[in-house]
Formats: structure tokens, C-alpha cells, sequence
């Protein structure tokens, strides 16, 4: 899968990505092909969604043999409305834990991350989406709305 692929995230999409930092991440499993789905949390900067994880998970596993993933985010202030990113992933090294802790810190409020959090010795990667398909549908056409 090539960069060229990559779209733009739709500014209508940009809202309940900001004000969330949990999604769901789905990615092939490695041994079997069957999706594998985690609860993570994420950053989105406004033009981009990332993700801090262990070498030691699954879902890294995973995404070193297959790239492709998507993400589902809900809205946690209208549970009727989402939005979910099919592409592939990058993955960098985040060799001092730099973007865990951006995360980190913008999941819990600004709360530093409590000290060996991570076990001795893990690494830490920093997986960035890039987006193929984005879609933000309001279930049941709006009718249940929230808000």
C-alpha cells in the first residue's frame, strides 16, 4: 500500500476526534488473519491520528506483518455518532517514551505517567494511521440524537 492512497481526514470528523482520546484499534492477527480489536488511546493533532504501544503487544505484532488497521472512534457525548479510519499504519521508534507521555498526558488530563509504568526494558513505537477511507455516519439517520 502506497503513501500516494492517503487522504485527508474530513473536517467533519475533526470534532470527535478532539474531543476524544480513546478509540478502538482493529488489525489482522498475525497467526490467523482474524481481526483482532483493543481499546487504545490516541492523539489526534488535527491532521493526524497516532498511537503509543509496546514492542511486547499484539497489535505491534500484528501490524509489522500486515499494516492495515482501522480505527473506530464513538463520541462520548452522542453515542449515535463516530467515526472510523480504514488506511494502514506507520510505525516509529519512540526510543525515550516522548509521545507516550504526550498521550499519556492529554488521556488523564494532564497527569504525568506514574513512574514504571512500562516493564523494565520495553520499547516503546509510536504508530501513525494513514487514512484510505474515513467515514462519520450518525446511526439511525439522526433520530436518536444526543444533543
Amino acid at each position: 500500500m502506497s503513501q500516494e492512497s492517503e487522504i485527508a481526514i474530513p473536517e467533519s470528523c475533526h470534532e470527535i476526534l478532539s474531543d476524544n482520546t480513546e478509540g478502538t484499534l482493529s488489525t489482522l492477527r498475525k497467526k490467523d488473519g482474524l481481526i483482532s480489536s483493543n481499546p487504545v488511546g490516541f492523539v489526534w493533532d488535527g491532521q493526524r491520528v497516532r498511537i503509543s504501544t509496546l514492542k511486547s503487544r499484539v497489535k505491534y505484532r500484528n501490524l509489522i506483518a500486515n499494516p492495515l488497521v482501522t480505527l473506530c472512534v464513538v463520541s462520548h457525548r452522542d453515542l449515535m455518532q463516530y467515526v472510523e479510519i480504514r488506511g494502514h499504519a506507520s510505525i516509529e521508534e519512540d526510543p525515550n517514551g516522548s509521545f507516550f507521555r504526550e498521550q499519556y498526558r492529554r488521556g488523564t488530563g494532564g497527569l504525568e505517567p506514574p513512574e514504571g509504568i512500562d516493564p523494565p526494558d520495553a520499547e516503546r513505537v509510536t504508530i501513525t494511521i494513514h487514512p484510505r477511507q474515513v467515514s462519520s455516519p450518525s446511526l439511525y439517520a439522526g433520530r436518536l440524537d444526543q444533543k
